[in-house]
């Protein structure tokens, strides 16, 4: 059996200086070509891992296509989307659970809307602000519902109102 492997180190440093706030920042290294480099935003450390992830795919692409002359089961590409897929949900938690510091999670979720945005995928802000907005709308249709149950007993009230005073002008009649 054939097994291809691409594995990375990632180690997180924090600078801080005496008259500056701490940050993080990062080094990823490629163990199996012992190449390695720093990054500010985690969207830099999965560009550098996508670019071994992909000469594995494409050389399990080759060998592939030599073997069968097509894609058939174990298309390569699908399967790294699906692994990649599996991965990115769960990363900032899975981060948070390693470090077990709460104080990272910020520097995490402005690196994962970084990362997301690149992808076309909506921030943890944008994705908050949306739940607040329906927030608001069912809220807003809460209270226009209850008007609306107001206004009908009113209308109601008006309309009974209305029959009896009728009724009391043709029995006086």
């Amino acid at each position: 059996m054939d097994q291809d492997m691409v594995s990375f180190v990632l180690r997180f440093v924090r600078e801080a200086g005496e008259d500056q706030q701490a940050r993080w920042r990062g080094i990823i290294k490629h163990v199996q070509s012992n190449t390695e480099t720093s990054f500010n935003q985690f969207a830099e450390a999965l560009a550098f891992m996508q670019t071994y992830v992909n000469d594995v795919v494409e050389a399990s692409l080759d060998e592939n296509q030599r073997l069968s002359q097509g894609l058939g089961e174990g298309n390569p590409f699908m399967e790294t989307a699906r692994m990649w897929g599996d991965m990115m949900p769960r990363y900032t938690q899975m981060m948070m659970d390693s470090m077990g510091s709460a104080n990272l999670s910020e520097p995490v979720e402005k690196a994962m809307d970084a990362t997301f945005a690149a992808w076309g995928m909506p921030t943890r802000s944008e994705r908050e602000g949306t739940a607040a907005s329906l927030q608001t709308v069912t809220r807003q249709l809460e209270q226009m519902t209850k008007q609306m149950a107001d206004l009908e007993k009113q209308l109601a009230d008006i309309q009974n109102k209305s029959s009896d005073t009728e009724s009391k002008e043709k029995t006086n009649e």
